[in-house]
């Protein structure tokens, strides 16, 4: 299967679970985001990354609440995208956007300590 196919159907995935995922009522209260979603190449499994923004849920809870769902959203997807086989949701949780949140702290934290109190050359 060509890789251009497989991005189309990945991006087709993600929204199609991003739909299904702002309608879900055990997640109301909760900002989830589908970051991405990588499809093998048989189209028998797809990986679906999440992440969460503040600290309502933990990363476990939230990923076995979305296991929960998974066997029900494939269903849908099924009946929704017209593909010959339809991939079996594991959810991982993405952690890269608190990383980079991290690393931005830490190189603010690098700029405030090379601030000198007068600038080069000033005596």
């Amino acid at each position: 299967m060509s890789n251009r196919r497989l991005t189309r159907l990945s991006g087709l995935l993600q929204s199609e679970l991003s739909r299904m995922l702002s309608k879900e009522r055990m997640l109301e209260d909760v900002v989830v985001t589908i970051t991405s979603v990588d499809i093998t190449p048989d189209l028998r499994q797809a990986f679906v990354y999440v992440s969460t923004i503040g600290d309502r849920i933990s990363p476990d809870d939230l990923l076995t609440c979305l296991q929960k769902l998974a066997f029900d959203w494939q269903k849908e997807i099924a009946l929704r995208m017209h593909i010959k086989y339809t991939p079996k949701l594991s959810f991982r949780f993405d952690d890269s956007l608190s990383r980079g949140d991290r690393v931005m702290d830490i190189l603010r934290g690098l700029d405030g300590d090379d601030k000198d109190p007068q600038p080069p050359g000033a005596a």
